[in-house]
């Protein structure tokens, strides 16, 4: 039986009618959401404005569940306000405040640790750090460096310096190279455990479909074992949740690339 928990602008609005389609992939752009929500209050409808917090839970009562989606508001907008049904819908995106304000004015030395300007980039633009891979912390600035303008620009030049990949989940900094370890947990994927079809192969991976899966992780590794065609373990670079609290719709559909080995990056997203 399905599970969910939805939130905005602090009000819980799970018990309304409510779709979803949260895209998340491996790049600085901020990842998105469009929710639409079914007869709101006109309280609540008036407190929903740009900025306010979008928090989506989802998954099974006696199985996976947790937060799939965490963002704030850029774009709302209702209709059918004379009609029976009345229909809010609201885009989201994940680390939208965290990319586009903050300042960040500091200089730093000759020798100085490299990813201690990454972490005070992060910093400036009152974002968290997730994970940083280990071989970012190793390197120092040949010269020195002065930092004025957007953290944002500052992350990104930092990962395309150090050959490695900047993305964002869940308002949550990552900072990664293609040799890295996955992040959370490997997901198995069978026709019994949720997995719909047979995967596509594509030039670098598969593409697939499954039951909501509330546990993928952008790099992170699934395990599919179709009986066919795409059976082995990838590397998850992109995913998509999509769900209907009142319909058919609760999949998740994902592109992964094969395990071992590498692929480029290029500092703002995963070559294709």
């Amino acid at each position: 039986m399905r599970k969910f928990r939805i939130i905005v602008a602090g009000t819980d609005i799970t018990e309304l009618h409510c779709v979803f389609n949260i895209q998340k992939q491996m790049s600085s752009d901020p990842n998105k959401t469009n929710l639409k929500v079914y007869n709101l209050s006109e309280k609540t409808r008036n407190a929903i404005t740009e900025g306010k917090e979008v928090i989506i839970e989802a998954g099974y009562q006696s199985g996976q569940y947790g937060l799939i989606y965490a963002g704030d508001v850029v774009v709302v907008s209702h209709s059918g306000l004379t009609g029976i049904d009345k229909l809010t819908e609201i885009t989201a995106q994940d680390g939208d405040r965290f990319l586009n304000t903050g300042f960040i004015n500091v200089s730093y030395a000759k020798g100085q640790k490299s990813i201690d300007y990454f972490k005070q980039s992060v910093d400036a633009a009152g974002g968290s750090l997730d994970s940083v891979t280990d071989l970012a912390k190793k390197s120092v600035l040949p010269r020195g460096k002065v930092m004025f303008g957007s953290p944002a620009d500052y992350m990104r030049q930092f990962a395309k310096n150090e050959d490695a990949l900047f993305f964002l989940d869940d308002g949550k900094v990552c900072l990664v190279k293609a040799a890295d370890p996955p992040r959370g947990q490997v997901v198995s994927l069978t026709p019994q455990s949720g997995l719909i079809g047979s995967p596509k192969l594509t030039e670098d991976g598969i593409e697939g479909k499954c039951l909501l899966m509330p546990n993928f992780k952008l790099n992170g590794l699934v395990h599919v074992q179709s009986g066919e065609t795409g059976s082995g373990i990838y590397k998850v670079i992109e995913f998509t949740h999509s769900g209907d609290n009142r319909g058919n719709d609760w999949y998740t559909s994902f592109a992964g690339i094969a395990q071992p080995g590498t692929v480029p990056v290029t500092g703002d997203s995963y070559s294709k």
